[in-house]
């Protein structure tokens, strides 16, 4: 677990965040819980490299990640669970996608996602030989 200080402007107050398991928390120190959950958000956005969105569903943080795997494969994850998957086929050198039915994503968001990948704002493991 690695910690994240942040400093209150009197220079004196100081909290400490970390993210274990994948979770980020605040391990050190009392915020207001809005200001604790804008900390975080700020966090995982700026640190969590897999992370192309982020977005509120019903008062709760839903967090995308999108996770490179072998063969030009990368599934996308909501809040830690399987939603779907893009994948990059070698031979129509076009990207595919599946979503499972019942998630909140939609065809709009994988192609955002696509278009991140192809960019290179998403890690991506170009591997053509299975």
């Amino acid at each position: 677990m690695k910690d994240y200080y942040l400093y209150h402007k009197n220079g004196h107050s100081f909290f400490i965040f970390g993210k274990s398991q994948g979770v980020w928390e605040l391990a050190c120190g009392e915020l207001a819980e809005d200001i604790k959950e804008a900390c975080i958000d700020a966090l995982i956005i700026r640190f969590d490299d897999d992370v192309p969105e982020l977005f509120y569903h019903h008062g709760k943080r839903k967090v995308v990640e999108v996770r490179a795997k072998k063969y030009s494969l990368s599934h996308i994850y909501l809040n830690n669970s399987y939603v779907g998957s893009i994948e990059h086929d070698k031979y129509s050198k076009q990207f595919e996608y599946h979503l499972e039915n019942d998630s909140l994503l939609t065809d709009d968001n994988v192609q955002k996602y696509i278009g991140m990948i192809q960019r290179g704002e998403l890690k991506w493991i170009k591997d053509d030989i299975r």
